[in-house]
């Protein structure tokens, strides 16, 4: 790939993780009261191995996720930036206090570190200036995606690349990589410890 090409798209993401990482939200929720309005959500995030019927693929992890990034996602269902009817019934009507309890309590889930030592592969140069190297998030703004499953992060990226998916601008860096190297990434971030099926 030419190395102007690579460096301009690695010089964008890490101007967009800087410009999050300044906006950090360093005010908690309340875990426990996030654990009780979260019981609807474990109904399928809380059951190890459970998967969507159609497309399938693993329902995502959300035991120690980055809480300003559930906020997000949660906006993302509630306002059509992400399409999912499911997600946006349940994701509608919640109020800003709602959404940072739930986000808190799956956050306090698990902790979910950095690990300096890890080698990801070549095409992971685009991801770990926002994602760090081994999938922990260098900013609560973006997703860890260390120990998520390899299928979810697949079916994510095909959410952004075909456009029901806009809540972050992702095809800029994904268009970068090819499926094989995607996939790739995918598998690595989903062998690393990190993200785990939150319990009730």
């Amino acid at each position: 790939m030419n190395k102007k090409l690579r460096m301009a798209g690695f010089l964008a993401a890490a101007a967009l993780c800087s410009h999050a990482a300044a906006q950090d939200d360093p005010n908690a929720g309340d875990p426990e009261r996030g654990r009780i309005l979260a019981d609807s959500c474990l109904g399928c995030h809380g059951i190890e191995g459970n998967m969507t019927t159609y497309p399938p693929y693993h329902v995502p992890r959300l035991g120690g996720q980055n809480p300003n990034y559930i906020i997000k996602a949660l906006k993302g269902y509630a306002n059509d930036d992400r399409a999912h009817e499911g997600m946006h019934a349940q994701a509608a009507d919640l109020s800003e206090q709602n959404l940072q309890d739930i986000a808190t309590y799956f956050g306090q889930e698990a902790a979910v570190e950095a690990n300096p030592e890890v080698t990801a592969p070549e095409s992971g140069i685009y991801c770990a200036s926002c994602h760090g190297v081994n999938g922990v998030s260098i900013t609560t703004e973006f997703p860890h995606l260390a120990g998520q499953h390899a299928d979810y992060l697949n079916e994510t990226i095909r959410q952004y690349l075909e456009g029901e998916r806009s809540d972050i601008s992702m095809n800029a860096f994904l268009n970068l990589l090819t499926d094989e190297q995607l996939n790739e990434l995918s598998e690595f971030y989903a062998s690393q410890p990190g993200l785990v099926t939150a319990k009730r």
